[in-house]
C-alpha cells in the first residue's frame, strides 16, 4: 500500500538534513549533506530531488515539502530575508522548490519548524501554548501561542538567544552586549571552561579535550558526568543563565510547557537541573503556577519532522 509522505528539510550551519516523513511523524528515510554556506538553496533543492528519487524504494508518494531554514524567514512568501551565517543563493526558497517539484511547499525559520513539530508530534503534542528552546552552538527558539506560531512583523521574532540578560555583558556576534547566547549556549560553555582550565589545570575536562584550546561543550558535559567540579561549576553557571532566560519567556508568553532541545540539552541534569531550579524559584517568587520543563522527544529529528508537519499543513491549505 502506497504511503503518503512529506519531505522535511532542516538547514543548519554545517549540515542540511532531509527525510521522508509520514503523517504520524515517523521518519522513513533520512539523508544528510554538508551545507554549502555560499549556496544554501542549491543544497535544499539537491537534497529534495534525492529524496524524491528514493521515495519509490519505500512505495511512498510525496505530497508536499517543508523547509526549516536558519535565518529570518518571511513565511508567507517562503523566503529568507536575512541569515547571519549562510548565503541563500535564491532567498525565495518556496518559489524555487515549487518550480522544481510542483509540490505544495512551506518554508519557515528552523526553530519555528522544530516548535511546530513538538506541537504536532512531540512532547508538547496538542498544546496551544508552548515554548521551544534549542541550545546548541547558539540558542534558537520557537513559540506557539493560541495554536499559532509567533513570527513577528518581519519574520524576525522569537529570538530568545538575543534577549539581554547582562546590560553591559559580553559582546555578542549579533552586535549587542549581554545576550543570553553568550552565557547559556554551547559556545559559552566552551569559553567558560577554557577560562577555568587556564587557571585550574586539575580538571577532567582536559582528559577529554587534550588541550585548553580544544575544549568544547561536549568535553565539559563528559567531565560533568564524571562529577568533575570545574565542569559542573561551568554547567551550573550556564544552566542558571538559561533558567533566567526561561523565566523571561514565562513572563512574556505564559506557556503551558517549555521544551528544551539541541546538543547541549543532552548534557542532562548538570545543565538542565540548575535551569529548572532557577525557573522554579523565579516563578514561585511571582506566585505563578509551576511551568513544565521537558526535553524534546524528537531529538535531532525535530527540525525535519517539524518541517514535514508544516508541509502537510501547506498541502491541506491550513497552517500555523
Amino acid at each position: 500500500m502506497t504511503t503518503s509522505v512529506a519531505i522535511g528539510v532542516d538547514v543548519g550551519g554545517t549540515g542540511t538534513k532531509g527525510a521522508l516523513v509520514d503523517d504520524t511523524g515517523t521518519v522513513l528515510l533520512r539523508l544528510e549533506r554538508p551545507t554549502d554556506v555560499h549556496a544554501g538553496t542549491k543544497g535544499v533543492l539537491g537534497l529534495v530531488e534525492d529524496l524524491l528519487g528514493r521515495a519509490a524504494e519505500l512505495d511512498a508518494h510525496v505530497v508536499a515539502a517543508g523547509v526549516g531554514a536558519a535565518g529570518f524567514v518571511d513565511a508567507a512568501r517562503g523566503a529568507v530575508t536575512f541569515s547571519a551565517n549562510l548565503v541563500y543563493d535564491d532567498p525565495a526558497i518556496a518559489d524555487a522548490l515549487r518550480a522544481r517539484t510542483g509540490l505544495p511547499v512551506a518554508v519557515d525559520n528552523d526553530a519555528n519548524a522544530a516548535a511546530w513539530g513538538e506541537r504536532v508530534y512531540g512532547t508538547a503534542r496538542d498544546s496551544d501554548h508552548l515554548a521551544l528552546v534549542m541550545v546548541g552552538t547558539g540558542i534558537g527558539s520557537g513559540f506557539v501561542v493560541g495554536g499559532r506560531l509567533v513570527r513577528g512583523f518581519t519574520g524576525a521574532g522569537a529570538e530568545l538567544g538575543h534577549t539581554v540578560v547582562e546590560r553591559d555583558g559580553r559582546r555578542c556576534k549579533c552586535g549587542m552586549r549581554g545576550c543570553l547566547e553568550e552565557y547559556a549556549s554551547g559556545r559559552a560553555i566552551a569559553r567558560m571552561a577554557r577560562e577555568e582550565a587556564r587557571s585550574e589545570r586539575d580538571t577532567a575536562i582536559l582528559d577529554f579535550a587534550g588541550t585548553v584550546d580544544a575544549i568544547t561543550a561536549k568535553h565539559v558535559a563528559q567531565a560533568a558526568r564524571q562529577y568533575d567540579e570545574v565542569a559542573r561549576r561551568v554547567m551550573r553557571r550556564a544552566g542558571t543563565a538559561l533558567g533566567i532566560g526561561l523565566a523571561n519567556v514565562v513572563n512574556v508568553f505564559d506557556p503551558e510547557v517549555v521544551v528544551v532541545g539541541g546538543g547541549v540539552a543532552r548534557a542532562g541534569e548538570p545543565y538542565l537541573g540548575p535551569a529548572r531550579d532557577e525557573l522554579a524559584q523565579r516563578t514561585n517568587e511571582q506566585r505563578r503556577r509551576p511551568v513544565r520543563l521537558d526535553v524534546t522527544t524528537l531529538g535531532s529529528d525535530g527540525g525535519i519532522v517539524g518541517a514535514a508537519a508544516l508541509a502537510f499543513d501547506a498541502r491541506s491549505g491550513s497552517g500555523p
